[in-house]
């Protein structure tokens, strides 16, 4: 029987995959839990030519939804064609193989659709399902029916798959579901630790790791959840916005035109006076409700789509030096930077030659423009992003209505532009 979860591959499982490196492995534990986010691998294939065929079979069949019949007959004409001499049965080597791959992806991909703010706002909630495993095991059918917030730190080590052949699942639910489904949300399950031996016939020789009871080693995280988090974009160390009052050089561009928007930017929003925060809060506490605005939390990064459906990961990486006092933004002011991003006045992208990486990359930059009650002069945001990292400026002097600045800021192409009131 295939892998099946009542829908056919998507493509985030697909990307997912896709993004993986293949890695010459001599045993299992060769590759650890969330490595397996980065690298493809299939214990005993040392060879790169083989394990480039053996990856090609498994993503043929995450593609097309190939059965496991089908990809045993991949494997056995990889494995003559290679002279390969794999250890175990033939039957249990292709099923973990298959469907080790194919739930795995799946898992990951669902994790990265969970992480859209909209659907989190919608269904809040994560929901442990046990699978229909012949033999089950006590700890995850204890666990069936758990109903706690995404963001919960239970998730990070429980959401399945949480061991060889398991068939449990997570899904996301809203408040009515919990209640339909006579449910309750919390208290996580109490998380008790063992410390397993691993790889005893391994080349390396074993070593022992700790994991949550039930749990078997290897699978004590969530799926993809470490390329997501990796995905948070850098503070970016060079080339930044112009400080207001700065005078700055034309950027030049490496193919789109540098094009001047007719008119000026949209009249200021009016915005209330708490999107400013108050003094003297803790760094900490200023980037968590600067997070907290997009679905993220301190260990779970959040996807956010743009006016023009571009993606932005928004995680805790994102200020890297909060802990140290050193914010880019002024704290006070991250929620005007959170508002150049969700309803910007302009955005604008570029692309732009960067010498120390001797290739051009493309940026968006993300212009905004509030009211703010109680404020003389507008507030102005401006939060710019690239495959380099990212920049931006915030600020309540004059420079919100300065037209030479804000020309300075709008460089590039325009691909939106806010209608006035709305």
């Amino acid at each position: 029987m295939p892998v099946s979860y009542g829908s056919l591959p998507f493509s985030e499982q697909i990307d997912y995959f896709k993004g993986k490196t293949n890695l010459p492995s001599r045993a299992w534990t060769d590759l650890y839990a969330a490595e397996h986010d980065w690298a493809f691998v299939v214990a005993g294939a040392t060879k790169r030519d083989l394990l480039s065929d053996m990856r090609g079979a498994v993503e043929k069949a995450i593609a097309s939804g190939r059965t496991l019949d089908q990809f045993r007959k991949d494997f056995d004409r990889i494995v003559s064609q290679h002279g390969w001499e794999y250890n175990g049965g033939r039957a249990w080597r292709t099923r973990t193989i298959f469907e080790t791959n194919l739930r795995q992806s799946y898992n990951a991909g669902r994790e990265a659709q969970m992480a859209d703010p909209e659907l989190r706002k919608a269904r809040p909630y994560g929901l442990y399902r046990h699978g229909d495993s012949a033999n089950p095991r006590p700890q995850h059918l204890a666990w069936n029916g758990t109903v706690l917030p995404l963001d919960d730190a239970w998730w990070s080590t429980h959401t399945p798959q949480n061991g060889w052949g398991c068939k449990c699942k997570k899904f996301m639910v809203s408040a009515r579901d919990v209640e339909r489904m006579g449910l309750k949300v919390g208290p996580a399950p109490v998380v008790e630790y063992e410390t397993r031996i691993i790889g005893v016939n391994s080349p390396n020789g074993p070593r022992s790791v700790r994991v949550p009871l039930g749990i078997d080693p290897g699978f004590e995280h969530a799926p993809g959840q470490s390329r997501l988090s990796s995905a948070v974009p850098p503070l970016r160390a060079h080339d930044p916005i112009p400080a207001p009052g700065a005078q700055s050089n034309p950027v030049p561009n490496a193919g789109l035109p540098n094009r001047r928007a007719p008119g000026p930017l949209p009249t200021p929003r009016p915005a209330a006076a708490n999107r400013l925060m108050p003094e003297g809060l803790d760094d900490e506490e200023y980037v968590s409700r600067f997070l907290d605005e997009f679905g993220a939390t301190e260990s779970s990064p959040a996807v956010f789509r743009d006016k023009v459906g571009d993606s932005v990961v928004i995680g805790r990486g994102l200020f890297p030096d909060a802990k140290e006092g050193a914010l880019k933004v002024s704290g006070r002011q991250l929620l005007l930077l959170a508002d150049a991003l969700q309803e910007p006045d302009e955005v604008w992208v570029r692309l732009e030659w960067v010498a120390e990486q001797n290739k051009a990359v493309l940026r968006r930059r993300y212009i905004s423009r509030l009211d703010l009650d109680g404020e003389a002069v507008p507030a102005l945001a401006v939060f710019e992003v690239g495959p380099d990292g990212w920049d931006g400026v915030t600020t309540l002097a004059q420079a919100g209505s300065n037209p030479e600045y804000l020309e300075q800021l709008r460089i590039g192409v325009r691909v939106y532009r806010r209608l006035d009131g709305d």
